[in-house]
């Protein structure tokens, strides 16, 4: 078959395969013309080398002498140096770049880029460093050869200078996977760790990210990244597990049940393979700590994000509002329905959880935070106290979450420009959320935080009437004394407790919140005298106490004796 034709490669590339099939990966690597017969001892070659000749002699092809060489410990095969050490940089290539001068014109550009790409695998951060070099190559671009060009230029030769040694990884063992972006460009490094745990580079990657690219989110540039090395590495990807080591939240995004768009079909290109994630550890390996010096821009004040949030509730459900935006116009809005019963200030404090972490999963360190709940944004700015129980448990949740903010501030805003978030928060507490598919919606079915608050029996309240009660429907506890552990028993039908808080029941009265002796002062006194009070009889304070929700078994008795001591009365 003529070599002029196109396909002549392919066939002869199919010939030689099923020639050598046997062969081929163990004992033999082909590639069209060029054969590597390979093996770890003299006598080994031997053998192998009658196999390969007579298979040779089989099929009726010739081998021609002046282009072989036998017993080599070291040899160039498709272009790269074979040693025992790993792969190795040809010299040729790298002398090629070493001697050049500085370019002239742009066809001087074009040769140095060629040359460059030939030894991107060497380079580890080749496309970040070339960006120069291309901006000179685009078209209707004058040729000016600046202060920047020079020093990439120069960084290149002092790299080719010394290239590294890429290792060759054992099979099926585990590689390691280091992703890094800066605005313009990405780049991979594949490693493998021998026994000793030292990192040695198996593979560099590199690209110039698009117009349209360079506006994608930190973490959606960090997800290509990955993306890009698995089609770039598929070989390395498809025989061995790898790890990707990272301190951002790839794994978390991709594996997100509400993924839209390009990130859903990148996780489900990424899901054919063996990939785990993990913490960035120490880096050992020189040439790894170079590339990722080179790959971390000068650092820039965090990027700011907005965050508008709102909570609705209806008698049987809940739903919130969130949209998260950034100055890029990148937008992401999300609809959550809860199916519990939720208050109002609840699901407020529910939207603000789930608007903090989606801003913490796309990697916000710089966060505003609008919220038309003027209590919530009180109650986390300290301008107002936090006395229910269940809403202490969500502001430490919220202040746990802020924790990981370089700058967070929430404010209050009015209704009116917090419109969209409210629409979202109602649209997910009505109806079920099928229609809009670009919108991400999800379905939470049980709260933040423990809604059946443990009520504490601890030694400041052991003394107090409330404790055996509260014993005995906590844990089914009973005094020692049978007629008063018969007592509590009849005594404790007419108490509930609610999110941790003991109640008294009535039959044309609701639940009034039992106080401990501590508290009775306050509220007598309030009550009898405060900015409401008109200094009433006892009995009639007493019903008043009633009225507002209180209740102790002392109650008239108490307020007898408060209106006696009373100066006014």
């Amino acid at each position: 078959m003529p070599f002029g034709l196109k396909n002549a490669g392919a066939t002869y590339q199919r010939l030689v395969n099923k020639i050598f099939r046997d062969l081929s990966g163990n004992k033999l690597e082909v590639y069209i013309d060029d054969m590597l017969a390979k093996t770890e001892s003299g006598e080994q070659l031997t053998n192998d080398l009658k196999v390969i000749m007579n298979t040779l002699r089989k099929h009726q092809m010739r081998l021609n002498p002046a282009k072989c060489a036998f017993g080599m410990e070291a040899g160039k095969f498709l272009g790269f140096m074979i040693t025992q050490r790993g792969v190795e940089a040809n010299p040729e290539k790298c002398r090629a770049v070493l001697e050049m001068t500085s370019p002239k014109n742009l066809k001087d550009i074009q040769k140095l880029t060629g040359r460059l790409t030939a030894l991107s695998r060497f380079l580890g951060a080749s496309a970040q460093k070339a960006i120069p070099f291309f901006k000179l190559m685009k078209k209707g671009t004058p040729f000016k050869w600046e202060t920047e060009c020079e020093e990439a230029f120069q960084h290149f030769k002092r790299v080719l200078a010394e290239p590294p040694i890429l290792a060759k990884p054992q099979t099926g063992e585990t590689l390691y996977l280091y992703l890094s972006i800066t605005e313009e460009a990405l780049a991979a490094a594949l490693i493998r760790e021998d026994e000793k745990k030292e990192q040695k580079p198996v593979y560099f990657i590199s690209k110039v990210l698009q117009d349209a690219e360079t506006r994608y989110s930190r973490l959606e540039k960090l997800a290509f990244a990955l993306l890009t090395a698995s089609r770039r590495l598929r070989q390395y990807f498809q025989a061995h597990p790898v790890t990707v080591r990272t301190d951002q939240a790839v794994k978390q995004v991709l594996q997100k049940p509400d993924l839209a768009g390009r990130m859903l079909a990148w996780s489900i290109e990424l899901s054919q393979f063996q990939i785990k994630f993990e913490p960035q550890n120490a880096i050992k390996a020189q040439v790894l700590t170079d590339f990722i010096a080179e790959m971390t821009p000068v650092k820039l004040t965090p990027e700011p994000w907005k965050l508008h949030v709102d909570g609705s509730s209806n008698s049987t459900h809940g739903g919130a509002g969130i949209i998260l935006e950034n100055q890029n116009g990148i937008t992401i809005e999300q609809s959550v329905r809860y199916e519990f019963p939720v208050s109002n200030n609840q699901a407020e404090y529910e939207a603000l959880l789930e608007g903090l972490t989606l801003a913490r999963e796309v990697g916000a360190k710089a966060l505003e935070v609008n919220t038309d709940s003027q209590v919530v944004s009180s109650q986390i700015n300290g301008s107002y106290q936090t006395r229910d129980p269940l809403l202490q448990q969500y502001l430490t949740k919220v202040n746990k979450l802020k924790e990981g903010f370089e700058s967070i501030t929430i404010q209050h805003v009015p209704r009116e420009r917090n419109d969209r978030a409210d629409l979202l928060s109602k649209l997910a507490s009505t109806k079920p959320g099928h229609g809009n598919k670009s919108l991400i919606q999800e379905v939470i079915r049980s709260p933040s935080v423990s809604t059946t608050v443990n009520a504490h029996l601890t030694s400041s309240n052991r003394e107090s009437w409330t404790h055996p009660i509260l014993q005995y429907l906590l844990d089914g506890t009973l005094p020692p004394d049978p007629k008063e552990g018969k007592r509590i028993k009849r005594e404790a039908a007419n108490y509930t407790i609610v999110a941790g808080q003991l109640y008294k029941r009535g039959f044309s009265q609701p639940l009034l919140k039992c106080v401990e002796h501590g508290d009775t002062e306050y509220i007598l006194r309030e009550i009898h005298e405060g900015c409401c009070g008109h200094h009433v009889g006892g009995k009639t304070l007493a019903q008043k106490i009633i009225r507002a929700g209180y209740f102790w078994p002392t109650i008239i008795r108490d307020s007898i004796q408060l209106v006696k001591s009373c100066d006014k009365c």
